[in-house]
């Protein structure tokens, strides 16, 4: 048997909204996730909930009884839930989980903001690859992860969608030269630097760059990826947004990609739920702000 108090959620948005779909829009599932849930609970309490129609659901006898009163004991919860949060003001954590270029630009900021907005806020860090931060999500080792789109495969947890992250080449220029566009072509012609396969980054290199490339290294660490670029090693694909303070000091270079698309969709994702914690939510109205500016910069 499912999670009771999800099914038990997850039939109270259906039966206030009518509709499979809206329930599955506030919840960030797929409407036949939604459905399975609602099907889930009917086997376990052997009736039928809703009847189906063209326009959407509509509440059985059972299903308007089941719906008053989860409505009233939800709304009880919640409130104590609510008055614990006030209480445990004091004593806070959030725990995000990002893959390496987000967190070498992105995450900085947002933990600075959040700490100027709420100094009893304890924040904490870790880097893995895009699947492994979905993976926390889900088994609740993180509240939050920043990680690209496409490496999110599961109803489990809540999408939101921030911006596109633009991509460009960073390495070493002969004194007084310009730093012109590179093509495709020339950059699979280049000794490059890469993520090992299992990162998303790697995943776009491939897809996008004309095999078989030139590649001199895999790192894992945007850090060590631009040392070595650094020392002539190669050129490394990275996020365009990266701060000057980790390109200028390092003598490196960036290098517009002229004719393809290397960017990747950010979403920031969390275990699907009604309501998030306050902490939770002051780290998202964080995270979606400071992404807006990084989006705004990458135009």
């Amino acid at each position: 048997m499912h999670d009771k108090d999800r099914l038990l959620r997850t039939f109270l948005l259906v039966a206030q909204g009518g509709s499979l779909q809206k329930a599955a829009d506030k919840l960030g599932l797929t409407q036949p996730a939604v459905s399975k849930q609602i099907s889930a609970l009917e086997s376990f309490l052997e009736c039928a909930l809703f009847t189906r129609h063209g326009r959407g659901m509509a509440l059985t006898p059972p299903g308007q009884r089941l719906a008053q009163s989860v409505a009233e004991q939800f709304a009880l919860l919640d409130a104590a839930l609510d008055t614990a949060r006030s209480a445990a003001d004091a004593v806070r954590y959030v725990r995000i989980a990002s893959v390496n270029t987000l967190a070498a630009y992105l995450l900085p900021p947002v933990v600075a903001a959040l700490r100027q907005a709420h100094p009893g806020l304890v924040v904490r860090l870790d880097t893995a690859s895009s699947p492994d931060v979905v993976d926390q999500v889900v088994r609740g080792q993180a509240d939050l992860g920043m990680v690209y789109d496409l490496a999110v495969n599961t109803d489990a947890v809540q999408v939101q969608r921030l911006y596109h992250e633009e991509m460009c080449a960073y390495g070493l220029l002969p004194q007084g030269a310009p730093a012109v566009p590179l093509t495709v072509a020339e950059l699979a012609r280049r000794p490059l630097i890469v993520p090992p396969r299992p990162y998303a980054l790697r995943r776009v290199i491939d897809r996008e760059l004309p095999g078989p490339l030139a590649i001199a290294a895999e790192c894992s660490s945007v850090s060590a990826s631009l040392d070595l670029a650094a020392a002539g090693v190669g050129l490394v694909i990275l996020p365009s947004a990266l701060p000057e303070l980790a390109v200028a000091p390092r003598g490196l270079a960036r290098f517009a990609i002229a004719d393809a698309d290397l960017g990747r969709q950010v979403v920031v994702i969390h275990r699907a739920g009604p309501r998030p914690p306050q902490a939770l939510a002051a780290a998202l109205q964080a995270i979606v702000q400071l992404a807006a500016r990084a989006a705004w910069r990458a135009q």
